[in-house]
Order: C-alpha cells, then structure tokens, then sequence
C-alpha cells in the first residue's frame, strides 16, 4: 500500500446578496431584450449590458480559484495535515472512521475547473472530528484515491464512510 497527498484548500462562496443581483441583472437584462418591445434605444442597450454584466458574473464564477491552505498526507500508519500555521499528525490505530464526501474532479464542465468541493473527514477515538476540502485535480487522482482508500478499508478495522456522488 502507498500513500495519498493532495491539497487542502477553502473555496470561495459567493453572497447571497451577490447571487440576487446576478440574477436580477440575468433576468432584467433578458426581460429588456427579449421579452417587451421596448422602442427607445438607450433601454435596449442598457438590457444588453445588464445581461451581459449577469451572464458574466455567473459565468466567472467557475474561473475563481480556491485558496490553498495546505497539504494533507495520509499512508498506512498516519494522516499527515500541513496547514500553513499548524501541523497535525494522527494515527491510523487513533481514527475511528474517514469519510470521503466525493463531489467529482476538475474539468471544464463541472463547477469549477479547479475542482469540485471534495471533503475527506475523520474522527479520532477522544471524539474529535476534522474536516478538510481537497482538490481532486482529474480522473487519475480520484482513482488513486478510491483505491488507495479501499486498499485501507481492506487492512484496518477503520470505517471508511464515503459519500456524495455514486460515481466513487
């Protein structure tokens, strides 16, 4: 059995706020252009740059990368978490159980091309419980992962939880 290592990282949520004026800029815009047969010029323009102006900021949110925090390693005796101001290191004998919420890899379809919000969490025997959002950079890397975590399952008497997609 080798080990896995990927990156931590916290990615960014847009407001609420800013997510209603995208879509009032969306559908005002659409409404403008679309919709009314609106007859002065300068409304019409105005429509067009609303929606262009809401289809951007939806859009661009995918291109939006997420901020690294650090690294987490995990073989077949520890869990390694390298974050920028602290370092952590568990043993695999101390974990009660590792979950894997999968929410698929980077690609230019999903929700962003840097990755999709993936959440591997464990919780040691005192209780204590971490959760950390990793990035899955591509198809590869999702399958080391999957069998690197069923090679685990197989060895310890550790609970390996996993979910989200039915693709892992």
């Amino acid at each position: 059995m080798k080990s896995f290592e990927t990156r931590i990282v916290s990615t960014w949520k847009p407001s609420v706020f800013l997510r209603i004026v995208f879509i009032i800029l969306l559908l005002g815009g659409s409404a403008l252009t679309s919709i009314f047969e609106v007859e002065e010029n300068w409304l019409r323009v105005t429509g067009s740059i609303a929606f262009m102006l809401g289809m951007f900021g939806a859009l661009s949110q995918s291109f939006v990368k997420p901020k690294y925090r650090g690294n987490i390693e995990i073989d077949e005796t520890r869990v390694k978490i390298d974050l920028a101001n602290s370092k952590k290191e568990f043993l695999i004998s101390d974990l009660r159980e590792i979950g894997f919420k999968y929410g698929g890899y980077a690609s230019f379809w999903k929700y962003t091309l840097y990755g999709n919000k993936n959440h591997i969490y464990f919780t040691t025997l005192s209780g204590e419980k971490y959760n950390y959002e990793i990035i899955l950079q591509n198809k590869q890397k999702k399958e080391e992962l999957k069998i690197f975590l069923n090679e685990l399952n197989a060895a310890d008497a550790l609970e390996i939880k996993k979910f989200g997609n039915s693709a892992f």
